[in-house]
């Protein structure tokens, strides 16, 4: 008798105790499922905004850690790179580290990112703009109208959480 009612109760508590590794809130009031891409992402308690990175950088020239963003674009090729809303509303591009990973080459855009890795400055040489941008789909005036190198913030992602990527978001190789 004893059985019966405790093997219930027993269920429930390991069902209750299940937790899927891309479900990761990183406050209580947030119910995003996010998809991780990468290496994982450890500690998500305190993301460093956009606008912080800018702070982090004039210290060091270089910052590592969190980064908390919104999605513009990904790399419409092989989800190699995004870009990201930047601290005065501009894009940042986000590398993945060494082509190791890549991100969903569509229906991410809007979507919040968590990324782990370094933000840095660096100088865009003219060959590399058009190349990001024919990954991005960009039209030939867009992609012919890059002249000069471009010196920017950018980011070198080891390990990427988007939250609420639709199901079947087209990857690399799809």
């Amino acid at each position: 008798m004893k059985i019966v009612f405790f093997l219930p109760l027993y269920v429930v508590c390991l069902l209750g105790c299940n937790t899927d590794s891309t479900e990761q809130a990183t406050s209580d009031n947030d119910t995003a499922i996010w998809t991780p891409y990468g290496e994982p992402i450890a500690d998500f308690s305190a993301p460093m905004s956009a606008s912080d990175v800018v702070s982090v950088m004039d210290a060091g020239g270089s910052g590592q850690g969190l980064f908390d963003a919104e999605i513009v674009q990904s790399c419409m090729t092989m989800g190699c790179w995004m870009s990201i809303k930047g601290p005065q509303g501009d894009t940042v591009m986000v590398f993945m580290k060494d082509h190791a990973f890549f991100v969903p080459k569509d229906s991410v855009q809007g979507k919040r990112a968590l990324f782990s890795g370094e933000a840095y400055y660096d100088t865009l040489s003219v060959e590399f703009q058009k190349h990001l941008l024919e990954d991005a789909g960009a039209t030939q005036a867009a992609i012919d109208a890059v002249s000069e190198p471009v010196f920017e913030l950018a980011f070198e992602a080891s390990g990427v959480q988007i939250a609420d990527v639709p199901e079947g978001a087209p990857m690399a190789g799809e």
